[in-house]
């Protein structure tokens, strides 16, 4: 087997940038992504064993019986019917996991060098909702934490101000986030990647089917204003945190001043307002009629790496393949007591072909490229590339593959 080092050149790193779009179509306390429908799975009622309108990262454990799952890693016996994540306690000092359970794993892993520390799959997620209520006068912890996010945003608009003067319609107002009714919709990272694509925002309240007003980010700074409506159109309803994947939504303007609705589940039935967007999604309420969509692009970055492999002229032109040597040659070997002996000369079949029946064009070698191998510095096999139709290698022939491969 001919092997060949990579030369300065040969080995291109880059990074793709993909915009993935996402659909959030929210419902009673349902979340459906992308238009998918719930496919049943054979040991389960979704085949990707996570809820309707999350995102199975990598797609891990799809269509798994997690009942026939019996595995205790304490005991390390049992049925493995899923994969799931795990290290040695030896290894823990510089690796862990970060499910690493606090209690029984931790201790046993103090212990015990061989004991196995796991954890499990899949890892989920989905868009979040909360809602702080402006005479709530407790620390609002998971806004709060967005305080200095929000004031470094300044520079791009001053609606990004957790507190101070901020334009609202034709004048300035005064507007503190810790004593307005706040929406605060999370997209996590497992769905965002990088960031939010700046202007595919689209917010859309519906009631009983009908769209009631429309938020878009036309500008790109972040400002959500009202593209569609009965009133108030052109008026900022809140802010995108687009490296974050946060949503906070202040506009408290009435969108349909005849309907009111259990937004924050209870008895107490509020009219439409943006800062009710997506509320429905936790709450217990009675009777539905207002549903949402949400609509953005994704930042993915994918690592890929581009390997160039050469076929140069005058290489690659013996095989170890039987049908190599020609049927005509008589390879009986020689045994005897002073060792083993194969004939030395053996003729190279010739499969040039002639214009003439019977007979064959002048001799050359010829081999078929089927597939390159890639290999470690050890001469490990690490991976394969097979192409789609054997390439005929001539030796005046002279060839470069490109092999690609998205990390």
């Amino acid at each position: 087997m001919s092997f060949y080092k990579f030369n300065r050149g040969d080995i291109l790193l880059n990074t793709f940038t993909a915009r993935p779009e996402y659909n959030f179509f929210i419902y009673d306390q349902n979340r459906y992504i992308n238009h998918k429908n719930v496919i049943s799975g054979s040991y389960s009622s979704s085949i990707t064993n996570v809820p309707p309108g999350y995102i199975n990262l990598y797609e891990l454990n799809v269509n798994r019986d997690f009942l026939a799952n019996t595995y205790d890693a304490d005991t390390q016996t049992g049925n493995k019917s899923v994969i799931f994540p795990w290290i040695y306690a030896q290894q823990s000092s510089y690796l862990t996991l970060s499910t690493l359970d606090s209690g029984s794993q931790k201790a046993k892993a103090s212990q015990d060098p061989a004991y196995e520390i796991t954890g499990s799959y899949p890892l989920s997620s989905s868009i979040s909702y909360y809602h702080y209520d402006s005479t709530d006068t407790t620390t609002k912890l998971r806004l709060e934490s967005l305080r200095n996010t929000l004031n470094y945003y300044t520079y791009i608009s001053p609606h990004y101000a957790f507190s101070g003067s901020i334009p609202s319609a034709d004048s300035w107002r005064t507007r503190d986030l810790n004593t307005e009714d706040v929406g605060l919709i999370s997209i996590p990272a497992i769905i965002h990647g990088g960031g939010i694509k700046k202007g595919s925002v689209s917010l859309k309240f519906y009631i009983s089917g009908a769209l009631q007003a429309e938020l878009t980010d036309s500008t790109q700074r972040g400002e959500l204003v009202q593209s569609f409506g009965s009133s108030s159109n052109g008026e900022v309803a809140g802010i995108v945190l687009y490296n974050e994947g946060t949503i906070l939504l202040t506009g408290s303007w009435d969108l349909n001043a005849e309907h009111t609705e259990e937004y924050l589940g209870g008895v107490t039935k509020y009219s439409p307002k943006w800062h009710y967007f997506g509320s429905t999604m936790f709450g217990s309420i009675t009777t539905v009629s207002s549903s949402y969509t949400l609509d953005f692009k994704a930042t993915e970055k994918i690592p890929n790496i581009t390997m160039l492999t050469h076929a140069n002229r005058g290489d690659l032109n013996y095989s170890n393949n039987p049908t190599f040597i020609s049927s005509s040659n008589t390879n009986t070997p020689s045994t005897g007591s002073l060792g083993y002996f194969e004939q030395s000369d053996l003729a190279i079949k010739n499969i040039v072909s002639s214009s003439f029946t019977q007979t064959t064009g002048s001799f050359e070698k010829i081999t078929y490229i089927t597939k390159v191998g890639i290999y470690d510095e050890y001469k490990n096999l690490i991976g394969f590339a097979n192409l789609a139709n054997p390439v005929r290698k001539r030796e005046q022939d002279s060839y470069t593959f490109k092999l690609k491969l998205d990390m």
